[in-house]
């Protein structure tokens, strides 16, 4: 199993057993609910083999987390690779990116992802140091997100903006003190949008670099969002105008 990757929960698993290669699914010893039923009868209709384990044995093939929902699903090969040359010469009359500069929880990761793929995001960018891993935490919270956008990390991330500038991509920051709100951006055209890190935001050598920086509305800001959910606010804005222009 050393090129094989771990998936567990139970939206995940099903994404995975629908979408890939299974090697084997491993159960929950005990009684099975309603959904781990129909995931064992999908993993019967694809030709993946079953094994049941106990609990503590789940959590041992995930290295010991207690979130797995009594499945964990072993995908043959490591993640497919898809480099954002390939995506931008790829013909598509509007393009949209999701950019998260610096956050670093595995978790808020796989959220975004799930957010970017219901939301019609090419691919998710980040630059390679001080970023969330696509580990099995991040793949089980973006319920069968992470198998449909691509997660691309970068060495240089301002490089990186550069280059989807001069492909015609308009960059968008996201920035608490913007003194012009997202809904105000005219975002019906190639975008990318910038989100920054859960403590500290976007960076000051990013959002140099951005073509606009925006805020999100709010009645009160003294909590702001997670950068989860606000990336999830702009990206439906990014759809709303477009689908409504």
């Amino acid at each position: 199993m050393a090129d094989s990757r771990r998936v567990y929960g139970i939206h995940a698993v099903e994404h995975c057993l629908r979408s890939v290669t299974p090697e084997c699914l491993f159960i929950r010893d005990g009684r099975d609910s309603v959904r781990l039923k129909e995931l064992l009868e999908l993993a019967r209709e694809v030709g993946c083999p079953i094994k049941r384990i106990s609990g503590e044995g789940l959590s041992d093939l995930i290295e010991g987390q207690k979130s797995h929902q009594g499945v964990v699903l072993i995908v043959a090969g490591p993640q497919p690779e898809i480099s954002l040359e390939q995506l931008l010469q790829e013909p598509k009359n509007k393009r949209l990116f999701l950019i998260l500069d610096g956050v670093t929880d595995p978790g808020n990761l796989g959220a975004c992802l799930r957010s970017a793929a219901t939301l019609g995001v090419d691919a998710v960018i980040a630059p390679k140091n001080a970023s969330a891993p696509l580990n099995a935490d991040a793949i089980k919270r973006s319920s069968g997100g992470a198998g449909q956008v691509p997660y691309i990390q970068v060495v240089n991330l301002a490089r990186c903006i550069k280059q989807l500038q001069a492909a015609g991509v308009w960059v968008v920051g996201t920035v608490l003190e913007a003194g012009q709100s997202i809904t105000d951006i005219d975002l019906n055209d190639h975008i990318a949008i910038v989100m920054g890190s859960e403590s500290k935001g976007l960076r000051d050598k990013t959002r140099k670099y951005c073509d606009f920086l925006a805020r999100i509305p709010m009645v009160n800001d003294a909590l702001g969002f997670n950068v989860s959910v606000a990336a999830g606010i702009c990206l439906y804005e990014v759809q709303r105008q477009r689908t409504h222009p």
